[in-house]
C-alpha cells in the first residue's frame, strides 16, 4: 500500500489527483535534500538558540528524523572534543565558521559571537531547510509528525520563499504549515485559554513592508485536547493551486487563503485585502498575480526554536497553574540578551521539562505532489 501511495494520491476532498514529485521518508539525513542552518542569529525573532549541525540536536533513527534543542554548554565543542561547559557563555569564543566549517548566515555578527558581550546563547538546536535543493510552487505538501514538548520551545514546520521576488520579509511571503508553543499547561491569563501542546496554528506572512505584516487577516488555531500535538503524530497538510493555498489537520480542513478563492472573487488581489496601508505604501505586487506573493516557488522549513522576544510566546501567560516558580521567565519588553539570560538564570523551574526525544520534533515523512 505504502508502495502504491509514493506514486499516486487520490484527494478525496476535491476530486484530484496526486502525481509525487518529491519526498523524504529519512532513512539518513540527506544533504542533498535538506541543509543545514548555522547561525546565532536569533530567527528575527530574537530566539535563544544557536543553529549548528551537531548530532545531538539533529539525527535520524528507525526511519524518523529528530530534532531536539540542549543546552549549549552539555554540547560538545568541535574545537576541544569536550563539552562547551558554563563558562563558555561568558568567556568563550563562538566560532561558527571555524567551529563547524560554515556559516549560513550573511551577516558576520551571526557568525561570530564573545561570550564576554553576554551575546552566546545558551541552548543549541537544529534548523533544517531545502533551499537550492527543492522548491514548489502549487501542489500538495504531506507533513506527519510529532511536535516536541518541553517549556518554552517553539518548533514550526514552514515554508520560505526560494528568491524573494517581490523584496524581502513579508513582501516575498512565509507559509506556516504548522507551529505551537511546547509547554504542557500554558494559557492566557485573562481568557484562561490553553495555548501549549494542545494548540496549534496555520498562518501566512504577508505585507508591503515589514511593520505592516498582516498575518492576523490569514491565521487560524486548533485546539485537540484528546491527542495532543506533541504526545501523538499528525498529519499537516496543505494543498496549494492557482486559487488558494489550502491548510488541513488530520484530513480536517482548518484554513484557506484567501478564503473565498481567486476564482470567487474577481478583482481580488493581497495589496487590496490588506489595506488601509501606511500613507505611501506602495504595492509590491503591483502587475504580478491575484495570489501574488504566494505565487513563486518556496522551500520546507523545519526547526525547534527556544523562546524569544518577538511575540509569538506572549507575556500574559500562566504555567503550570499559575505557579510563580514556573511562570515565563522573560519580557518581550527586553532585550535578546536581557531575555536569554533570564531564561539560563532559572533553567533547574524549566530544563526538567525537556524529557529526552519527548523534547524532539520528530517527522516520519515529507511528500511533496503535483496534480495530475
Amino acid at each position: 500500500m505504502k508502495l502504491f501511495l509514493a506514486f499516486v494520491l487520490f484527494g478525496v476532498a476535491f476530486g484530484q489527483e496526486w502525481n509525487l514529485i518529491w519526498e523524504d521518508d529519512f532513512d539518513s539525513l540527506d544533504p542533498t535534500k535538506w541543509e543545514h542552518e548555522v547561525t546565532a542569529w536569533g530567527g528575527g525573532n530574537g530566539e535563544f538558540q544557536v543553529y549548528t549541525p551537531d548530532s545531538e540536536n539533529s539525527y535520524v533513527r528507525d526511519g524518523m528524523l529528530f530534532i531536539k534543542p540542549t543546552l549549549l554548554p552539555e554540547n560538545i565543542n568541535p574545537a576541544t572534543g569536550e563539552p562547551f561547559g558554563e563558562d563558555f557563555l561568558t568567556n568563550g569564543v563562538l566560532d561558527l565558521e571555524e567551529l563547524y566549517g560554515y556559516c549560513t548566515d550573511e551577516d558576520p555578527n551571526n557568525c561570530l559571537r564573545y561570550g564576554a558581550d553576554s551575546d552566546i546563547q545558551p541552548t543549541m538546536s537544529a534548523r533544517l531547510r531545502t533551499a537550492q535543493r527543492f522548491s514548489f510552487n502549487r501542489g500538495r505538501a504531506e507533513i506527519r509528525a510529532k511536535m516536541p514538548r518541553g517549556d518554552w520551545l517553539w518548533p514550526a514546520m514552514w515554508l520560505l520563499p526560494e528568491n524573494w521576488v517581490y523584496g524581502g520579509w513579508p513582501m516575498s511571503g512565509e507559509i506556516d504549515i504548522v507551529e505551537i508553543i511546547g509547554n504542557e499547561d500554558l494559557k492566557f491569563a485573562d481568557s484562561g485559554e490553553d495555548i501549549g501542546i494542545q494548540y496549534m496554528g496555520s498562518t501566512t506572512h504577508w505585507g508591503a513592508s515589514p511593520e505592516q505584516n498582516r498575518y492576523y487577516l490569514t491565521t487560524a488555531h486548533k485546539l485537540n485536547y484528546e491527542q495532543d500535538f506533541s504526545n501523538y503524530f499528525h498529519d499537516y497538510v496543505i494543498e496549494w493551486d492557482e486559487n488558494s493555498i489550502r491548510w488541513y489537520l488530520d484530513g480536517e480542513f482548518i484554513l484557506s487563503v484567501p478564503d473565498p478563492p481567486v476564482n470567487e472573487q474577481p478583482g481580488f488581489n493581497f495589496f487590496d485585502f490588506g489595506s488601509p496601508w501606511s500613507e505611501g505604501t506602495s504595492n509590491p505586487w503591483q502587475g504580478a498575480s491575484p495570489m501574488a506573493p504566494f505565487d513563486q516557488d518556496f522551500h520546507f522549513i523545519l526547526n525547534v526554536a527556544v523562546g524569544g522576544v518577538g511575540g509569538y510566546i506572549p507575556d500574559n501567560v500562566i504555567n503550570r497553574g499559575n505557579n510563580d516558580l514556573y511562570g515565563k521567565p522573560w519580557s518581550n519588553s527586553e532585550s535578546q540578551i536581557d531575555a536569554m539570560w533570564r531564561l539560563w538564570g532559572t533553567r533547574d523551574r524549566w530544563h526538567w521539562t525537556w524529557e529526552g526525544e519527548d523534547a524532539a520534533m520528530q517527522v516520519d515523512y515529507v511528500r511533496v505532489y503535483e496534480q495530475a
